[in-house]
């Protein structure tokens, strides 16, 4: 029942947030040891602001070409090594990572990003139809006619595959093509074409500059993509590369981690409208968008290899078909891009961190909506496990907003718990609101996204955003929370993350963002009705895909994860159950652990799962004496975060109110000997009353709006 705190907490340099920085102050008539100056001065008023480090570069003029420029980057290594500071580096000129400025597509064009689109004409009996090959397009790819019925959806046959009427020979051509329907019957003639992946896409509209982009399939792509980049920040600063990949504590002064950024497929057409200042490689506003689907140097021959079947006449099945033959199809072409994606980006840039002594992190494009994650990425687990510093995107600057968007940082830090990645970085900023924000929601913001699992804070923040006291002030404060809060992670459930259902109904689409089936909807909507349902009841969870899950064991009827999070239930969103998956189910469901889903008329029943009404019954039911932060009554409060972390000090609990009103509530906090409330922000104690009960301590806890406060050991 003590309230008060013996000590202040120390923030280290590590604790500290970091500063992205792409270019320091400069003048054109400036020499080389006013540069230098330049650089020091810069870094001093960082570090008198209160930041750790910073994330940079090599200057973006004449990029990675200009030897002083190298050797002005060597001194900034060295001068955070002097001032004792952290060190990141951003990997690319601008983004999103890949191009190496346009380097790597000038090593060889056909390194570049491509696609295939659909282009179909519906068909009368009799009628004969030709095809030129689109403006701005490569070569045909194949082109058929298929029977279909009045509304222009192709009829299956009876084993659910699209049989064409006839076929074109028309591989690799660039003639037109012409084709009949000879049938007494409508028939839609369905030509897919190849192209380059530019025009429409996220490398031409985004805020950095139009440059075209690589395929991230092509492994000969990325190691260039090395070459051009990574190779040459290690022979500009070899005695720096010496930190450790996945560093627990992170050592200044020396490389802490590579931030690659953004990086995609390119999957669909978005940003319309939005156009950057610097236009690389002109683009083409007369290529036509047809619906498109991202393709791959050679993958033809790896679908033939990997699956026993051709690629090529089951394109109408993904494009159009809605048979289980063609959701089977889906799902087999959409993992093979993922693991093609993989191997060639993130194993390769992971590899090389390794062997360099430095770690991979960065975020990647659009990890807010799983609905996305199929166009766009592929399965976030399976990807970002090769990062030992996974990271996310964070474009807003209001707590409510990013509570809003909890998707995201519980995704990644769910991936970082799996795999056993110490740290979980946010690339922060309030671009959404235009950085019109005040400094108590900047801090607030970030509160929320520790409390769902991120750690580590690059900032687009401006230098000036805040007085250079007050910045320090906050940024100290930030710092308090890691330095409590730096342990293991509490899991209270496991959350399935069922990316085979969106890679089973996702048709592509020349939609902005894509278009989107009522299952991939009721599927999305489900994932974020459960968290929201458990977040708003203070019960923290992790996400789990096939892969992760089926290394998990089952003891006492819990879960058991790889790195040792203990969960007392499986709960799993409304989705498609496969027949991998409901073996994996019944085993685990045989061993005692409780399995949870939500009914949704969509969907078949999944066996081996208990199905609640809603994701509120769902989460009022579980067992409350096994959860680490249990609400009076099981009773909901909306916008307040709990996150739960077992630290050398002891049980540690941090409590974030990201609704801009004040909230009073009753929790029970288990696992505490003697417990008191802390403020991060004052650095002392909050009167509080803990009362001992059978299972912890339950204690009433006010907190302002947008407030944070700590439960942590006396």
């Amino acid at each position: 029942m003590k309230t008060t705190v013996s000590a202040s907490v120390s923030v280290a340099v590590a604790n500290r947030p970091l500063k992205i920085v792409h270019g320091f102050p400069r003048r054109p008539d400036m020499t080389f040891e006013e540069l230098c100056a330049a650089v020091t001065d810069h870094l001093t008023m960082l570090k008198d602001r209160g930041f750790g480090g910073v994330v940079s570069n090599v200057n973006f003029h004449n990029y990675t070409l200009d030897e002083t420029e190298w050797k002005l980057f060597a001194f900034l290594a060295d001068e955070c090594q002097r001032l004792d500071m952290r060190l990141w580096i951003y990997d690319e000129k601008g983004y999103p990572s890949g191009g190496a400025g346009g380097l790597t597509l000038q090593a060889d064009p056909d390194f570049e990003a491509t696609a295939v689109v659909l282009v179909k004409e519906p068909m009368v009996p009799g009628e004969e139809k030709t095809v030129p090959l689109p403006h701005g397009h490569q070569h045909f790819l194949y082109a058929a006619v298929y029977p279909c019925h009045p509304d222009g959806t192709p009829i299956p046959a009876t084993d659910g595959s699209y049989q064409p009427l006839v076929e074109a020979d028309c591989h690799l051509g660039v003639s037109p093509v012409t084709l009949k329907n000879s049938s007494d019957a409508p028939a839609i003639l369905c030509a897919f074409v190849r192209k380059r992946l530019y025009e429409g896409t996220h490398c031409v509209h985004n805020v950095s500059e139009c440059r075209r982009y690589v395929d991230v399939t092509n492994p000969d792509a990325i190691r260039e993509f090395i070459r051009n980049t990574y190779e040459k920040y290690a022979a500009a600063v070899p005695s720096h590369m010496t930190a450790g990949a996945g560093r627990a504590v992170p050592q200044p002064g020396k490389i802490e981690a590579f931030f690659t950024d953004e990086p995609s497929f390119m999957g669909c057409y978005i940003n319309a409208g939005l156009w950057p200042n610097t236009v690389y490689d002109p683009y083409d506003k007369e290529i036509p968008l047809y619906p498109v689907l991202s393709y791959g140097r050679d993958v033809e021959n790896a679908f033939r290899s990997r699956f026993g079947y051709d690629l090529l006449p089951e394109l109408v099945s993904i494009f159009l078909g809605d048979t289980d033959h063609a959701k089977a199809v889906r799902l087999d072409y959409y993992t093979l891009l993922s693991d093609l994606y993989e191997q060639s980006f993130f194993s390769q840039l992971s590899d090389w961190c390794g062997r360099h002594q430095v770690s991979f992190s960065g975020h990647v494009l659009l990890e807010d909506d799983i609905k996305y994650h199929t166009v766009f990425e592929g399965n976030y687990f399976s990807l970002l496990r090769h990062m030992h510093t996974p990271g996310i995107d964070m474009l807003h600057s209001l707590p409510p907003v990013v509570r809003r968007y909890a998707f995201t940082p519980k995704l990644v830090s769910s991936v970082a718990h799996a795999y056993g990645r110490p740290h979980v970085m946010s690339e922060v900023s309030a671009h959404a609101q235009g950085g019109r924000v005040t400094k108590d929601q900047m801090y607030a913001s970030l509160c929320a996204q520790y409390a769902l699992g991120v750690d580590t804070f690059t900032y687009y923040y401006s230098e000036d955003f805040m007085e250079e006291r007050t910045y320090d002030r906050y940024n100290t404060a930030l710092g308090r929370i890691d330095a409590v809060m730096a342990g293991r992670h509490i899991s209270d459930v496991t959350v399935y993350y069922p990316i085979e259902t969106f890679r089973m109904y996702h048709k592509p689409s020349d939609a902005q963002y894509g278009s989107y089936t009522p299952e991939e909807n009721a599927c999305q909507a489900g994932v974020e009705g459960i968290m929201n349902a458990l977040l708003d009841r203070q019960t923290d969870f992790d996400f789990a895909d096939f892969e992760v899950l089926s290394r998990c064991r089952v003891e006492n009827g819990c879960l058991v994860s790889p790195s040792g999070e203990i969960s007392q239930a499986l709960i799993l969103p409304p989705m498609v159950c496969t027949p991998a998956l409901a073996d994996l189910l019944s085993r685990l469901r045989a061993a005692g652990l409780p399995v949870l889903t939500v009914a949704d008329p969509l969907f078949a029943p999944i066996p081996s799962a208990t199905t609640h009404a809603s994701p509120a019954a769902l989460a009022e039911g579980l067992d409350a004496t096994r959860l680490a932060v249990r609400a009076a009554g099981k009773a909901a409060t909306p916008g307040v975060l709990a996150l739960t972390r077992d630290t050398a000090a002891g049980r540690a609990c941090l409590l974030c109110n990201t609704n801009e009103t004040a909230v009073t509530l009753t929790l029970t906090f288990a696992g505490f000997r003697d417990p008191v409330l802390y403020d991060p922000m004052a650095d002392e104690a909050v009167p509080c009353t803990f009362l001992p009960a059978t299972d912890g301590h339950t204690a009433t806890v006010s907190l302002a709006g947008c407030q944070s406060l700590i439960v942590r050991e006396a």
